[in-house]
């Protein structure tokens, strides 16, 4: 037996009702190669609830512990593919181990291929981290644990792990090759039919390198599922759920002939791609099928943009923002929701780059429409071994709250002359701007049901005790029945919060 956990994620506002693609494509290889291991994914969110405060979080991870221990599975790998997982899936594993030392533990994801000296000097509760992909090592790590053999022992590729004060690691494997990747199987998942949405996969890496992303620690290129695995996927998705909401991860995403075929699937289509990537002319084409599409624009500056490492030169500059200009008429043409992703107060910012942004904002609010569009906007966040973390360094005057691998590390001066208080005035400037249509709410309401409210807010006396998994109020139920009596609330919700909708992100984290 082996366990798979997908952690809670401590940022409230980007949850998402889906369920764990980078476990599910490990474990449905896993079965594939291993076919008589049995092999169980958890979603602590799902399965367990979302617990809004210490206390109850350490409640449930126990209870999760204890479970454990009466299964006693060979491993419970556990991922970690956002920053905001990287103390919980910590916490977790430090519980296993004090119910049960004898359960090997091993994590994957973003977070611990940059920084897993970090996370094995913090913990001694982790037998070992997976460096990059995770099918190919994972397999030689399960394989291995069913023998009883210890896979710290063989040699495995792109593996660290602490042996006393010691830091180990074996060589950097080969990309995996995406050309035997298994078709998705949702039998491991314990409530299968509480998951709102389908995320899927249509390739891995990103040829760009911006400079805030953390793409190019893992795949620095793009390589795309062959389409014979994608149909097979999608088929078996549609049929094994309840939901037909398909969220794209593809960091070029143009797979528009696929669009027929998810049609009749009964599926609509939500995908975020780059404004110099996305052709305005296919919209039309897809404006059935397309849910909602998600633009990462992230500044209207080309000085900002080139510190990014988003534009090339003026000319590609040029193409940035006139395509954007497209894509926003064409999608208010089409009644399709928008959601624009925004960086505010970039290292070496000044405010002329935040009019910029903000006149650009001015401008596209003309392009109105039923489909509605969301100015995603936020302070910018450097974190240590980052690209971002070196160019903040590199600028004169940055001043950033220096909180280490597992804090916010918010950019309180992008430069000499602009305080973080202004950041936050065009923050909320260029927010306020967003319309919020009733297409748009009802899309979002499905994709992230949290979505800028405070944490705070989850406490509220007007949510009904059906939308908590406890007779304390504690823990979220956040399945669908339950899920679906809180969204009734929402409005009142958002009314009585609206002052902090464009507040500091700490205000979404939860506590602990």
């Amino acid at each position: 037996m082996i366990t798979f956990i997908e952690p809670i994620s401590k940022n409230i506002g980007m949850y998402v009702p889906a369920y764990p693609l980078p476990i599910m494509e490990i474990a449905s290889f896993v079965k594939k190669n291993l076919p008589k291991i049995d092999i169980e994914v958890i979603s602590v969110p799902i399965d367990y609830g979302l617990p809004l405060s210490e206390d109850a979080r350490n409640n449930l991870y126990s209870d999760i512990s204890i479970e454990l221990c009466k299964a006693k599975p060979r491993g419970v790998g556990i991922s970690c593919t956002a920053i905001s997982q990287a103390e919980e899936a910590i916490t977790l594993c430090e519980h296993i181990k004090r119910k049960d030392p004898d359960i090997f533990t091993f994590m994957g994801g973003y977070f611990p291929t940059i920084y897993y000296e970090d996370i094995l000097k913090r913990t001694s509760s982790l037998d070992l981290i997976v460096v990059g992909e995770g099918e190919a090592p994972s397999l030689e790590i399960i394989s291995l644990l069913e023998k009883g053999k210890d896979p710290r022992k063989e040699n495995i590729e792109s593996l660290a792990w602490k042996e006393g004060d010691e830091i180990r690691t074996t060589k950097r494997g080969a990309r995996f090759d995406l050309k035997n990747k298994a078709v998705l199987n949702l039998d491991f998942l314990r409530n299968p039919g509480s998951y709102e949405i389908l995320p899927y996969s249509f390739s891995r890496g990103c040829p760009f390198q911006c400079n805030f992303c953390m793409e190019e620690f893992i795949r620095p290129t793009r390589i795309a599922v062959p389409e014979q695995i994608v149909y097979k996927d999608l088929e078996n998705i549609s049929a094994r759920s309840s939901s037909h909401t398909l969220l794209v991860s593809d960091a070029l995403f143009r797979s528009f002939g696929m669009f027929p075929f998810i049609k009749s699937l009964g599926m609509k289509v939500n995908f975020e791609t780059r404004c110099d990537v996305m052709e305005s002319s296919r919209i039309s084409e897809i404006a059935d099928t397309c849910g909602m599409f998600a633009l990462g624009f992230e500044s209207a500056s080309y000085d900002t943009l080139k510190r990014m490492n988003k534009v090339r030169d003026k000319a590609h500059y040029e193409h940035y923002i006139s395509n954007t200009i497209k894509i926003f008429r064409e999608a208010a043409r089409n009644e399709i929701p928008l959601l624009v992703f925004m960086i505010a107060g970039y290292p070496g910012d000044t405010e002329r780059d935040l009019e910029k942004s903000l006149a650009f904002a001015h401008e596209l609010s003309k392009y109105g429409g039923e489909g509605g569009y969301i100015f995603k906007i936020g302070e910018c966040q450097v974190y240590p071994k980052t690209n971002i973390h070196r160019l903040a360094l590199s600028i004169p005057d940055v001043v950033f709250d220096d909180d280490g691998v597992f804090g916010m590390n918010t950019v309180r001066k992008p430069s000499k002359d602009l305080d973080f208080d202004t950041v936050q005035s065009y923050t909320k400037q260029i927010f306020s701007l967003s319309n919020y249509t009733p297409k748009l709410k009802n899309t979002l309401l499905r994709l992230m049901p949290f979505f800028r409210l405070p944490v705070l807010s989850l406490k509220d006396e007007i949510i009904p005790d059906s939308c908590y998994m406890d007779s304390s109020r504690e823990i979220m139920n956040v399945r669908g029945e339950a899920l679906a009596h809180f969204r009734t609330k929402l409005p009142q919700l958002s009314s009585r919060y609206k002052g902090l909708v464009s507040a500091q992100r700490n205000t979404r984290i939860l506590p602990y």
